[in-house]
């Protein structure tokens, strides 16, 4: 659809131009051509690399919880005590929740309320384990600690599924794009610049398309896949110490 627009734009400001062109708006044409190509590259660029930058954080951010909720699941085994184990069944319930309730949901940017309460419930199992022995009251200290950056992983990723780029970019884009099919009632058809006109919203619409695909992290068929929490809970379904 944007390839499309930006094949027929030029050609539709054409039509609504009554200026005749000559060989001065030509030279304004080259001139502004130059200028506005220079900017789309630099902004573009600059766009393309915030929003790649924005993917990558947020599918670190996934490994990241992925892995401490791997490591809270073995020192609860360590810890050994009933309570602890029952922590950690459902533990397990929370990380399928998390991919299988509360993932779809990150698309709507918001969380699972099902998910939150499996969290709650487990952080309150937490608080009232007893450890006895030194072992546990070491292992005790990092269980707590691991729970803390479990919920604080949780808290940001749902906070960055409604990541995105400032409308002002995007109003920013829709002006040059404006500028850039008004060169073409500049030029004479058949014109070398012509072409280059011609082919350059197409070109701009190509780079705007990979714009919107990284823009959300979490949403479209390029989105962050929960590849880490998966992982992670085969890992936990085979966990025996």
């Amino acid at each position: 659809m944007i390839n499309l627009l930006s094949h027929w734009a030029p050609h539709i400001v054409k039509s609504l131009y009554f200026l005749r062109p000559t060989e001065e708006t030509i030279k304004i044409a080259q001139s502004l051509f130059a200028l506005l190509g220079a900017t789309v590259g630099v902004f573009i660029g600059f766009l393309l690399n915030q929003a790649q930058s924005n993917f990558q954080a947020a599918s670190a951010l996934v490994a990241s919880e992925a892995s401490q909720i791997n490591n809270l699941d073995r020192l609860l085994l360590r810890f050994g005590d009933d309570h602890a184990l029952e922590a950690r069944a459902q533990l397990r319930q929370y990380l399928e929740s998390i991919i299988d309730t509360e993932w779809p949901q990150l698309k709507l940017e918001q969380g699972s309320k099902e998910t939150h309460m499996l969290w709650r419930s487990i952080s309150q199992k937490l608080f009232k384990l007893e450890p006895v022995s030194p072992k546990q009251i070491a292992i005790y200290s990092d269980i707590l600690n691991v729970a803390e950056s479990i919920s604080e992983a949780r808290e940001v990723r749902i906070d960055r599924s409604g990541q995105k780029l400032p409308t002002i970019f995007w109003i920013a884009m829709f002006f040059i794009f404006v500028g850039i099919s008004s060169i073409t009632s500049l030029v004479v058809p058949g014109n070398e610049l012509d072409f280059a006109i011609t082919v350059f919203p197409v070109i701009y619409g190509s780079l705007l398309g990979l714009l919107i695909i990284f823009d959300q992290p979490f949403k479209g068929g390029t989105s962050v896949k929960a590849t880490a929490l998966n992982k992670v809970l085969e890992s936990i379904k085979t966990r025996t110490e």
